[in-house]
């Protein structure tokens, strides 16, 4: 059968979830494709359906993509004939989208295990609205099915399909860094984050933390990196260094050994010490992802849930930095407590006495029916309907005052430039109420880009990437 992947678009990075669900379809002997909208646009689109005629349609949303993927999928159902689901994050996390006019089925949570089957039933004409994990219009009604046990053993899923990714978007080819997951799930419960809910809708269905093992996990890096290019390894796990006891002295050992290449990967400040980063540094550690996310203590761990102290963050960042390990912090700015833009003061000041190699700083974004979200209501900085902007936040939703949101808001753009030229601290006040919006979005893309593609995840080719990154740029500041 033809199964046709829709995606919004990449923005220079791999998505891994229609990757695996394109292996395991393929290993059931289904045709698999996949088509970004950004590249073809509607009239590749339309063009691309007249030619392969898909029976199911697919489409991965995170929160915010799903309204132009909704619309997209509206205008298709119109000419043509298939079965459209949709899943991913959005998905799994507000499955009454299948309420929506031409959605058929929502797949909530991991589809590796279920999605072949629901195209198998399909295909033959059985009961594919009987599959686990599906919520599926069937016959006038909804039907609605509990989700399958978790995936224990992640060594039984094939490797991501890359090429899927490459065919539809070849600008991933030359990227010199590529996405590799060695875990799964997270059992920390901070109030931004979806892992809170995601653990409870797979209450009772297996441990929330599985390992793939060391030699499941380099078998695949290797196999990358013999047929594309590759200059990074990135462990995008949510916290790597969270492993099973002598998991990292067998990782370690083939990782140098075998793949000899910069590793990056995140880590949760309190997990890290001298002797595993030192361990890893010896295997090829090259740069980490560390959040930091609120330089108050009180608001970190009574509205966020963090659970750190600032000295913890403090000692895990001279750890890292000791071993010549560029660091990078995440930040989160625009809270919803009182005086917001003083708080944001606070972080950046701690980042300064952190001294990463780039600071990363984004607007918190109270995603619908998570903690936070609740808080902000409670606390009156949000009512009524929250609009699902797109990933890539540019603006506050909270009920701040005009001038306090501006300030947040450039804070925002101006946070990793302040980070880094500690000076320009005694200016931030002034900087933050001047009416630069668009010159402040220009240099944060650019000061992104500059510290990812030149510091951090350096060009393996200036000619074939350089292009494609002053493309993404363009393209995100007409967005700002």
């Amino acid at each position: 059968m033809r199964v046709l992947f829709i995606l919004k678009e990449s923005v220079m990075h791999e998505r891994l979830g229609v990757m695996y669900l394109s292996s395991v379809l393929k290993s059931h002997g289904h045709d698999v494709r996949l088509v970004m909208v950004n590249r073809i646009g509607v009239k590749g689109l339309s063009e691309f359906m007249d030619a392969y005629s898909p029976a199911v349609v697919g489409y991965s949303a995170m929160t915010g993509e799903h309204m132009e993927l909704l619309r997209i999928n509206n205008m298709l159902k119109r000419r043509y004939k298939f079965l459209a689901v949709f899943g991913g994050p959005h998905a799994t996390f507000f499955p009454e989208l299948v309420k929506e006019e031409g959605c058929d089925a929502v797949c909530v949570g991991e589809g590796e295990a279920v999605f072949a089957e629901f195209c198998n039933r399909f295909d033959s004409g059985g009961a594919y609205w009987q599959t686990p994990n599906f919520i599926v219009k069937y016959d006038g009604g909804i039907v609605y099915n509990p989700v399958s046990p978790l995936i224990e053993n992640l060594d039984e899923l094939p490797f991501p399909d890359r090429g899927l990714m490459y065919e539809s978007d070849p600008s991933l080819i030359n990227e010199t860094h590529k996405i590799f997951f060695s875990t799964r799930g997270c059992p920390y419960k901070c109030t931004y984050c979806f892992n809170r809910k995601y653990n409870d809708i797979y209450k009772g269905k297996g441990p929330v933390l599985r390992f793939r093992s060391p030699e499941n996990l380099i078998d695949e890096i290797c196999s990358v990196r013999d047929r594309y290019p590759l200059g990074v390894v990135w462990i995008d796990d949510d916290t790597f260094i969270l492993k099973p006891a002598g998991w990292f002295d067998r990782f370690c050992s083939l990782y140098r050994e075998r793949v000899k290449l910069p590793l990056s990967c995140n880590v949760r400040a309190d997990l890290v010490t001298d002797a595993l980063i030192a361990m890893l540094k010896y295997a090829g550690l090259d740069s980490v992802w560390m959040g930091v996310e609120c330089g108050n203590e009180d608001v970190s761990n009574r509205v966020l849930e963090r659970k750190l102290k600032n000295e913890q963050l403090l000692d895990a960042a001279r750890i890292i930095k000791k071993y010549g390990v560029k660091l990078i912090t995440q930040n989160l700015i625009g809270l919803p407590v009182a005086e917001s833009y003083k708080i944001d003061l606070q972080t950046l000041d701690l980042n300064i006495k952190i001294r990463p190699t780039f600071a990363w700083s984004s607007i918190m974004y109270p995603y619908p029916d998570t903690p936070i979200e609740l808080y902000a209501r409670e606390h009156g900085f949000l009512e009524g309907s929250s609009s699902s902007l797109e990933t890539n936040k540019r603006s506050s939703l909270f009920n701040f005052s005009k001038a306090q949101k501006r300030q947040i808001e450039h804070l925002h753009k101006l946070f990793g430039l302040i980070v880094r030229f500690p000076f320009l601290r005694r200016f931030c006040n002034l900087l933050c109420r001047l009416p630069l919006t668009g010159l402040y979005s220009g240099l944060f893309y650019f000061w992104y880009g500059y510290n990812f593609k030149i510091k951090i995840y350096p060009f393996l080719s200036l000619r074939k990437e350089l292009g494609n990154y002053i493309g993404l740029w363009w393209r995100l500041v007409r967005k700002s």
